[in-house]
Order: C-alpha cells, then structure tokens, then sequence
C-alpha cells in the first residue's frame, strides 16, 4: 500500500487505522515497511497507535510494539484496553513484557496484568521486575479491579502538616518528576500519615510563602477507603466535581488517589457490566474473552431460561383445550408477551439507570415503584383500548377484543410494577441490581401475559 508523505501526521494516523479495521494485513505491511512514520506515531499520538494495534493480530502487534522505544511502547499500551493489551503482552517473552510494564504507571500497570488469562505468566512477570516496581505493583494488584483500591494510583504529592506554603513548593520541585500530571492537589498528612486535609495546586502556588498548610488547606476532605464500590467513587467524583479523589486504609492512612479519567472509565465499565448481567452475560466478559469461559459464564443462565420457558410451557398447557377450540388466541400471545417485556425493560432501565448514577437512594425506592405502576395504568389504558379494538377487528370477535385489551392492561401494569422492583429487591438482598434483572422480568411478564391473556378468554367466552 502507498500512503503520501506529504500529508500531516495525523491525517496518516487516521488514514492507518481505517486501514487497520478494514485491511489489516496491509496496514501491518506499511507500518514494518515504515518504521520512521510508525515511530513518529506512536510517541506525538499513542492513542491512534494504540487503536491500529488493537485492530492487529495480536503477534503482528506485539512485534510492531517491540520495534518501539520502551517508553513510547508503554504509552501505547497504556492507551489500549486492557484485554487487548494483555493479548499482546502474552506474545511477547517474560522479559520483553517486564521491560514494557516497567515503563507503565502501576495503576495502569495491575490493569493490564490483571487482564491476563494466565496466572503463571502474571507471576513471571512480576517477578522479572524491578524490586521497587515489584513492590509498588503488589500493593495495588491484591484490591478488586471494582474497588477504590483496584482503581488508584500510588504517585500522588502528600506533604506533611506543620511546614509553610513556601516549604511545600520546594518540596514539590523535588516531587515533580515523580509525580508528573498528578500534581494538582497537595494532599496533608500528619505524623502517623493519616489524611488530614487538601489543598488545590493553584491556592498553594498563590499564598504567602510563611503561612502554614493548615491554615489554606480544606479539613477533613471528601475521600473513600480501598474497599469502596467504583459506582460510589465515580458518583463521588462527579458530584464534587474532583480531578482526584484521596484514598485511605480502614486507618485512614492514605494509600492513593483515583484520578477523574479512572473513575470515568470505571463509570463506562460499571455501565457496560450492568447491560451485560441484564441478560445474563458474564459481567467481566469482552469480545477478548476466551470462547470456553464465555460458555461457561453464559449457560448456566440460558439452562435457567429452558427451565424458565417449560414454566411458561406449563402454564400455557393448562389451557390447551381452550386454545384447540379458539385458536385465534394463540396467534394474539406474543404480542401480549411482547408488549408487556418492553415495557418493563423501559421500567427497568430507568431504575438501574437511576441506582448507577446515585439518584435513587433507598428512601425513595417506594416512590420509583408507584412511578412506574402509575406509568403502567396511563399506558396499559391506552394501549390495551388500541389492541382491545385492533384485536377484535382482526378477529371478527368483540369479546376477543375485549379479552385482548384485558390482558395487555393487566400485563402492562405488572411489568411497570415489576420492572421498577426487580434492581430495588436485588439491592436490598446486597446482589447487583443488574444481574440477569431482564431474565426475571421476562418471567413475569410471560406468565401474567399468557396465562392473564388465557384465563380471562376461558372466563369470558365460557370455555
């Protein structure tokens, strides 16, 4: 493939992952073939290196991340996701991928380990590492990658409670390069080093060089421990609209920072999660995933869903006879099963929706549920009056009308009030409340519809 040289850099960076995602043999040819422009890429915009690797086989990456300096590589995967990276990283020997995960800020450094299939690879690894590396590495490694603890980072400025304004910024000269874009709050500890209070960057650079920490600096700040929940800590974030948020032991020792961009992907991945555990899809689960822990994840909720549908089966069975003497019925059913399902999933959504961005506290969850009830008889009643008389125009029956505008009233009305309280009962039982929240909803729904739908045609038609 020729690309012009002539255009900007960028305009080949784009150019190259388009090539990437559509032709990604060509694209790995140019780039083995153009190690001057590959380079030059990947240290001005390791963001669009990191997309054309991910778009790679994973050998063909792992070699043109090898062809790079050490710490432009790192960069560039550190942009990628974690998954992908590890997928690299597993083609590459135990020594090349220390070199690389060296060069990586630990936080994003875990990330990627943890995003490791094997276990032994992880520990060879770590074990090639430095020694201090080493250790900061298996301090952040030990905390769930959904907690506070799994999501800080450990390069942070924390100054000491009793020197001046001028006393911090010397330090923080001889900070700078260790800490680098973490320097925008000063974070004070006392003696034991306990949080005791923070101060912005900007307010410490404007004061007086003599006047004391303690007296610019903001008491008893807002902070969270290890163990805390990624939900909570984004919410935290945004609420207070932080760049950081310190991080302390059960102590109160502070330990690390979560930085804004963490939280944010944190808040997209809890988001992602959800929709998965919707419908029963393993919640760590990506398209890296290997294909035998995807199956694994996945059957025991669809073995649920075969014992789910015989229930429904039976249900149905029950009322055979009417439908070998009415068989229009059955042609009405999923559309009542369908209309009840989306309506609870709207119900749904907004709950979790709600509960994942902290609007709805447990106070008002009873409030959230006669919402979506009263939303389930404003439509049941106008959606159900529209079926009612489709319904028994098609069927050339009014009373099936009748029959038809009953059922989806009452289906209408039970997956409003259904969908609203599968996440709150969820929430209280101390389960996320996105788990599989869609499969059980879909139970209720089915039945109400089909066997509301049967039993008010066997009670109206005298069947």
């Amino acid at each position: 493939m020729r690309l012009p040289f002539q255009t900007s850099l960028s305009r080949l960076s784009h150019r190259l992952r388009e090539l990437a995602r559509n032709r990604p043999e060509e694209a790995e040819e140019f780039l083995d073939t153009h190690q001057d422009e590959w380079e030059e890429i990947a240290e001005t915009d390791p963001g669009s290196a990191a997309d054309i690797l991910e778009a790679l086989d994973e050998e063909d990456a792992a070699d043109l991340l090898q062809d790079l300096d050490a710490d432009d590589a790192a960069d560039v995967l550190d942009q990628m996701r974690a998954p992908a990276a590890a997928d690299v990283i597993e083609e590459m020997s135990t020594a090349a991928a220390a070199e690389l995960i060296a060069e990586m800020e630990p936080d994003q450094a875990v990330d990627l380990l943890a995003a490791l299939e094997e276990d032994e690879l992880r520990d060879e690894v770590i074990a090639a590492l430095d020694p201090d590396i080493r250790l900061a590495i298996n301090r952040l490694i030990v905390y769930p990658p959904d907690s506070a603890g799994g999501l800080m980072t450990t390069d942070y400025a924390s100054l000491q409670l009793g020197i001046t304004s001028g006393e911090a910024i010397e330090a923080l000269r001889r900070l700078h390069d260790e800490i680098g874009s973490n320097l925008t709050y000063v974070y004070v500890v006392d003696v034991q080093g306990k949080l005791a209070g923070v101060v912005p960057f900007r307010e410490l650079v404007f004061s007086r060089p003599h006047t004391g920490l303690d007296e610019i600096m903001l008491a008893d700040p807002v902070a969270v421990t290890v163990d805390t929940d990624r939900e909570i800590v984004a919410e935290l974030i945004q609420r207070y609209h932080l760049i950081s948020l310190p991080v302390t032991d059960v102590q109160e020792h502070l330990v690390g920072i979560v930085k804004v961009d963490e939280a944010m992907e944190a808040a997209q991945a809890e988001a992602t999660e959800d929709i998965a555990q919707m419908v029963g899809a393993g919640a760590e689960e990506t398209v890296y995933t290997e294909v035998s822990v995807s199956v694994r994840r996945r059957i025991p909720w669809i073995a649920l869903n075969l014992v789910i549908g015989l229930l429904i089966a039976q249900v149905i069975g029950v009322f055979e006879d009417l439908i070998e003497e009415k068989a229009v019925l059955a042609s009405f059913m999923p559309m009542i099963a369908l209309l009840g399902g989306n309506s609870g999933a709207q119900s749904l959504a907004v709950v979790i929706r709600a509960m994942a961005v902290g609007s709805l506290p447990p106070g008002r969850a009873t409030r959230a549920v006669r919402r979506e009830a009263a939303i389930g008889v404003i439509n049941g009643v106008v959606i159900a009056t529209l079926s009612g008389l489709l319904g028994g125009f098609v069927a050339q029956d009014a009373v099936i009308g009748l029959v038809i505008g009953i059922a989806v009233f009452a289906n209408l009305v039970a997956a409003g009030i259904v969908g609203a309280s599968i996440p709150i009962i969820l929430r209280r039982l101390g389960q996320d409340p996105a788990l599989a929240s869609n499969i059980f909803l879909t139970t209720v729904t089915d039945i109400v519809g089909f066997g509301g739908f049967l039993l008010t045609a066997k009670l109206l038609l005298g069947l």
